[in-house]
């Protein structure tokens, strides 16, 4: 989301990802051209293109992904605001790269990292409020919701999403209190350990699952 009129709460980034070496060695070709100043993606030999907000060419690098598309949402937590931020794509496409949730504390921070490190710093230097901040992590295998952050057995770790009249809750989920982003990634590594993962024809270790990794924040005047 952005401030000001004329922009809408849902924006989109499309992000180009290389041809892998199984694509190469068949042959495979990209079929779209990109104009990142136009925010355009062209089909080739056509007259169609199709306009996002953000446009990424494939050698983009994850810091400039973060800072041009994510960046700027951010500040609105403070705001009162929810954002949410959600990949989608096929098997393969860099859904589990672009957003960090494979993340081992090694270089080629995706956007939760990123987004932590930026949420603490706010957190570190603000002298106005104090702040509560805590973190869950949840997947979605085989329509069963698993809770990655609990410390029972996986088959154990199962919990349900119920409606109440204002909001969907999910009871018994595992919100873990974090004072600082070290904190935070260490159970953002935790979580994606215990993910389902498998072979695919696009990866070796392909995400089977849908994951939502949660940041919540409380802030009260001092």
């Amino acid at each position: 989301m952005n401030e000001g009129t004329d922009n809408t709460s849902v924006q989109v980034a499309i992000r180009l990802r290389p041809l892998i070496q199984h694509e190469i060695s068949k042959g495979f070709q990209n079929i779209l051209e990109v104009y990142s100043e136009l925010n355009q993606v062209k089909l080739k030999n056509s007259d169609k293109a199709f306009s996002y907000n953000y446009v990424f060419d494939v050698n983009i690098e994850q810091e400039e992904f973060y800072t041009k598309s994510v960046q700027q949402m951010i500040q609105h937590l403070f705001k009162g605001y929810n954002v949410t931020i959600l990949a989608y794509g096929q098997t393969g496409s860099g859904k589990t790269h672009s957003m960090g949730t494979a993340y081992n504390g090694k270089q080629n921070e995706g956007v939760i990292p990123r987004a932590l490190n930026d949420i603490f710093l706010f957190v570190k230097d603000n002298f106005t409020y104090d702040f509560t901040v805590s973190v869950s992590f949840m997947e979605l295998y085989q329509e069963v919701l698993y809770d990655l952050l609990s410390t029972k057995p996986r088959e154990q770790c199962v919990v349900e999403i119920r409606e109440d009249t204002k909001s969907i809750i999910i009871p018994g989920l595992t919100e873990q209190p974090v004072t600082s982003s070290l904190e935070a990634l260490e159970y953002l590594i935790k979580g994606s350990q215990g993910r389902a993962t498998s072979s695919t024809n696009m990866n070796a270790q392909s995400s089977r699952s849908h994951a939502i990794f949660t940041i919540n924040i409380s802030m009260q005047k001092k």
